[in-house]
């Protein structure tokens, strides 16, 4: 059914969480997987001023980050990894289109409504304007905080 899977990658344990969700479905399916990671310019940063980074080393910090996720992947499934720069939601929504995959796995950051109408959220984004179905994944600690409540 998925052939071609991409995922937002970031390094974090909810980016590291969906990409074991990513793999399993590779596993079950046959599919080639592709990671997305993007350098966002500091002014896109949520919470207070950033200083000016330059664009280099953000590229050079995300190339890093690419390189170590595709050495998470098992041996046997296809994997790639792609660097863009800019608004994560936008950038993958862009490769989707751009390169034919038919699912986004990405992580949950959990803000809640409040802190994500303030700050924005990148999976509420990619859900509103993605053409192909996204699986948005929780950590594992999350859920269970959830449950608690």
């Amino acid at each position: 059914m998925f052939k071609n899977i991409l995922i937002a990658w970031d390094g974090s344990q909810h980016a590291r969480r969906a990409l074991s969700e990513a793999v399993d479905i590779a596993r079950t399916q046959g599919s080639r997987l592709t990671l997305l990671t993007v350098a966002t310019p500091p002014h896109l940063w949520p919470g207070p001023y950033v200083p000016p980074v330059p664009e280099e080393e953000l590229v050079r910090v995300a190339e890093k980050l690419a390189d170590e996720g595709e050495a998470l992947v098992p041996e046997g499934i296809p994997v790639s990894s792609r660097t863009a720069q800019g608004h994560p939601g936008i950038e993958l929504v862009k490769r989707v289109e751009a390169a034919n995959h038919d699912l986004i796995v990405m992580g949950s950051r959990g803000f809640g409504a409040i802190r994500s109408a303030v700050v924005g959220s990148v999976s509420h984004y990619v859900l509103n304007h993605a053409r192909v179905p996204v699986l948005v994944v929780h950590a594992r600690e999350e859920v269970e905080d959830d449950t608690d409540s």
